[in-house]
């Protein structure tokens, strides 16, 4: 019985996942329409309230409307990819990212891509908009909008360019351009990255006013965690540790105490730098995400999402992330161990709520542990270290030199943001350990595999698209 109802409810993901890719697959990557309930085009943005709606559709595109798509799939596919995650039964469609086989025309790789560049869209047409807007709007939504506009379209595009490498960067909604843009360098997309979160960075308040105080749209403390992560992966490390510190030691933010590890994604508390309100039924303010409905799928049983032995084995004794972030679930005998980050799973809209967590504190001090250690200041990567490790309930590193705390470092990114967003998958590829790390554990594993392929259906419809090496 185990087996057919697995077998079903993947058949029904993969014919969703179809009907995307079958929608999308026939348009371009930029010719996405918006939701059709939400306002997009520049001819509407004529009040302040237009633009809001404008907003609202940018954030329900990339958080509800694809939030199979493009979030739980970047948390799980990727962590398929890396050394993190598995699934209960071979013959699946994560075979491919398990053993790194993935082709051009795999409908994961092609739905993440089209909701990457949906969101894109909707950025562009928002700052489109508001740039030619003849009046109706006031200075200060403008600004507030171009931020939050800009700060979108950068973490689309970085997660674009970590995927895929070089990709087609369309800065506007003009498709008749788009459609038959080739791909831009790595390095010119992390300008524009940069470029974005600088302007964000200044144009955004500190507060969460223009969120009615939920952590759900970013602000200058959100484009800054941002930088400092994108500076992290360009090794400019000033200004990863100068952001970092900055995000540090605002007065909003506080790492949660250990007694409270199993809220770590409650929402509004106060280590979330950015959540998004991405309840999968498409209405926000239920308080469950689509990652806690599906990773605690059949956990009476035999759990569908589990964590790879791999991961398992990487936990020290004692640490209290394994006690509460990894569900266990017995079944005749044996055990099973599945994703327990997230554990909403059904609409719960008190305060105990869930959202989606984007940007947290924690990352901002491995971030600066490892900007610190490349700067050979040792001293302040290791106490950075130790306040991650002394949270989890772990004594003080006992790295020294600069190349066991960078490996320290390593360790912890991979504890603490494990199943969050591919940090893993991500890590391995900027570090350059794919190689030693994932060759040693997978037989299949190749070197191109560390970038995904250009969705075939793409390179189909654009003939100045090249694809990537090795597909």
């Amino acid at each position: 019985m185990k087996t057919i109802k697995i077998t079903y409810k993947l058949i029904i993901c993969q014919l969703v996942l179809l009907v995307c890719v079958l929608i999308s697959g026939c348009k371009k990557f930029v010719d996405v329409d918006a939701p059709s309930n939400q306002l997009v085009t520049a001819t509407v943005f004529t009040s302040d309230n237009t633009v809001k709606s404008a907003l609202a559709g940018m954030y329900y595109s990339f958080a509800i409307g694809n939030s199979y798509d493009l979030q739980f799939s970047m948390s799980f596919v990727t962590g398929c990819s890396a050394d993190e995650a598995q699934y209960a039964t071979s013959g699946s469609s994560f075979d491919a990212f398990i053993q790194n086989t993935v082709q051009a025309d795999n409908s994961s790789v092609s739905s993440m891509w089209t909701s990457c560049y949906s969101s894109v869209y909707q950025a562009n047409a928002i700052i489109a908009g508001i740039n030619n807007s003849t009046g109706g709007i006031s200075d200060a939504m403008k600004t507030e909008a171009l931020g939050e506009a800009k700060f979108m379209r950068a973490l689309c595009y970085f997660y674009l360019v970590n995927l895929w490498g070089d990709v087609p960067m369309p800065l506007t909604p003009d498709r008749a351009v788009n459609n038959s843009l080739s791909r831009s360098a790595k390095a010119v997309v992390y300008q524009q990255i940069i470029s974005d979160l600088t302007d964000a960075k200044a144009s955004l308040l500190a507060d969460y006013s223009y969120s009615s105080s939920q952590r759900t749209k970013p602000n200058k403390y959100a484009a800054a965690a941002l930088l400092a992560r994108v500076y992290l992966y360009t090794s400019d490390w000033a200004n990863a540790e100068a952001n970092a510190t900055f995000v540090i030691s605002a007065s909003p933010f506080s790492l949660l105490s250990t007694a409270n590890l199993g809220g770590i994604f409650v929402k509004n508390n106060t280590e979330a730098i950015l959540q998004f309100d991405a309840s999968p039924s498409g209405t926000a303010g239920q308080g469950y995400t689509t990652e806690g409905q599906y990773f605690t799928l059949d956990i009476t049983t035999i759990p569908d999402f589990q964590l790879s032995s791999s991961l398992l084995k990487a936990f020290e004794s004692g640490d209290r992330r394994y006690t509460n972030w990894v569900g266990i679930s017995t079944y005749q005998g044996i055990p099973y161990y599945y994703f327990s980050k997230y554990k909403q799973k059904v609409a719960n809209t008190t305060a105990t709520g869930e959202y989606v967590t984007c940007l947290r504190l924690a990352e901002q001090y491995l971030i600066r542990a490892e900007a610190r250690a490349k700067q050979v200041n040792l001293t302040g990567a290791i106490a950075d270290i130790n306040v991650i490790r002394n949270r989890a309930g772990l004594l003080n590193t006992t790295a020294t030199l600069q190349a066991d705390i960078l490996l320290a470092i390593e360790q912890e990114r991979r504890i603490e943001l494990f199943g969050e967003y591919g940090h893993r998958w991500n890590d391995l590829r900027r570090t350059a350990r794919a190689n030693a790390v994932l060759g040693t554990l997978k037989t299949t594993w190749t070197a191109n595999a560390a970038l995904y392929p250009i969705p075939k259906t793409e390179i189909q419809n654009n003939s100045n698209l090249t694809q990537n090496t090795g597909y």
